[in-house]
């Protein structure tokens, strides 16, 4: 990634103050309701009862974890087309790089009990590591699983289901002439030119590592997310992120220039959108999704759907294309997800981290939501992304059964992401 100029003097310097973005942040997520019920997904949390609204309504402090911040330099930051597409050419035999930045590393592996995540600024385009309690994060996310900070925003209305078919023929269904205000489409978005991305909280979108980065492995300013985009329709406007986080072990590896099959399981970022968002929506805030985890057997029984912005000019566009339209398949072959590649670097910590499904994808669905009714009632829920589509023209036929891979969201992932709702509501 190119520097603008020598920062040998700032470099790793620990903040004293969060940088001007956090001042706008808040204690409670607006989005709790009065009634949350506890968190069903959550296998360490009992719950006896239903939420006291007023215990609810009286979320402390103490249940924000705030980071230490600590400056890694100046970023270029680059300005891309509004019709840019980046998808990152496979690579079996690219190595990792051999210089390892050694503060990096040292959060990337957890080590006394803390870990951490790239924060890349675009306003200021500076990048930061923001390191973090590893204890105090999890303590935190049963007691806010509890308050209901892990479901969906509420209104959830059930898709249609088409039969699964035979592996190698397409399932993905268009959503063009679906409601533009449908419960679950509008919390899945355009982000920026060429990948999808899906809202787990008023201001936080979860979508692809490689697609903050252009093909020159820069980031890029103007990463817009757009809610329900329909073509030309956009029923929710169009909101440029303030910055974005992801895995260190994504840059570290290499993976926004040379992409491998270890990528894959680190091929996450969450875009973090201004204060107030949907204040210029047509048709308000798009609500979002839950988020879930569970152990490899619960996960690998959890019936899973997927949405995404298929690339037209992919070969393995669905027929007939439109674009910027939402294409989703909604039985993914009635594969059983499987889970692999275990790491030990955080956020995985030997948990297995790569899922194949059996979801039809193309370009373009890069971050889409790997999403599931199965974990409890107040879904749809999170459970993963897609990054990496496996079939292509030559590769597959019909006794493959697993057709894209992507993240899964383990329980350090999902205890961080609760924490994110409670520092952006």
């Amino acid at each position: 990634m190119k520097r603008i100029h020598d920062i040998s003097g700032l470099s790793h310097g620990i903040l004293t103050h969060k940088p001007a973005h956090e001042s706008s942040t808040t204690i409670c997520s607006s989005r709790l309701i009065a009634a949350a019920l506890c968190a069903l997904i959550v296998p360490a949390t009992a719950c006896d009862a239903e939420v006291d609204p007023a215990e609810a309504a009286e979320v402390s402090e103490e249940l924000r974890v705030l980071p230490e911040w600590h400056f890694v330099g100046p970023v270029e930051v680059v300005t891309v087309p509004e019709d840019f597409e980046h998808n990152p050419v496979f690579s079996e035999d690219a190595a990792q790089p051999t210089e390892r930045d050694a503060l990096l590393v040292n959060h990337e592996a957890g080590a006394d009990g803390r870990f951490g995540v790239i924060y890349v600024d675009y306003e200021e385009s500076a990048e930061y590591l923001a390191s973090y309690d590893g204890a105090a994060v999890a303590a935190a996310a049963g007691e806010l699983a509890r308050l209901g900070y892990a479901d969906a925003s509420p209104d959830p209305d059930e898709m249609v289901v088409p039969r699964g078919l035979s592996n190698n023929i397409d399932n993905r269904i268009s959503f063009e002439d679906y409601s533009l205000t449908h419960s679950t489409l509008r919390k899945v978005g355009r982000v920026g030119g060429g990948c999808t991305g899906a809202l787990f909280g008023n201001r936080l979108v979860l979508t692809a590592a490689h697609c903050i980065f252009d093909d020159n492995g820069d980031y890029h300013a103007n990463n817009t997310f757009q809610a329900r985009r329909n073509g030309n329709e956009l029923p929710y406007g169009s909101v440029t992120s303030q910055g974005a986080v992801y895995p260190i072990s994504f840059k570290n590896d290499g993976c926004h220039t040379n992409y491998t099959a270890a990528c894959v399981k680190n091929d996450w970022a969450i875009l973090v959108l201004p204060p107030n968002p949907w204040a210029a929506s047509p048709n308000g805030a798009p609500g979002y999704f839950g988020v879930a985890w569970a152990g490899d057997g619960a996960v690998g029984d959890w019936a899973v759907r997927n949405i995404g912005y298929a690339s037209c000019s992919n070969t393995m566009a669905p027929s007939p294309c439109t674009s910027n339209v939402a294409y989703g398949d909604l039985s993914c072959a009635n594969v059983d997800p499987a889970l692999s590649d275990p790491d030990s670097r955080w956020p995985l910590y030997g948990t297995n981290g790569k899922m194949r499904t059996g979801c039809d994808t193309n370009g373009g669905h890069s971050g889409g939501p790997i999403y599931s009714y199965s974990p409890g009632d107040n879904g749809p829920y999170l459970v993963g992304n897609t990054v990496w589509n496996q079939c292509n023209s030559s590769s597959c036929d019909a006794l493959t059964q697993y057709s894209s891979a992507g993240i899964r969201i383990s329980e350090t992932l999902f205890d961080y992401m609760l924490n994110l709702r409670t520092s952006y509501p």
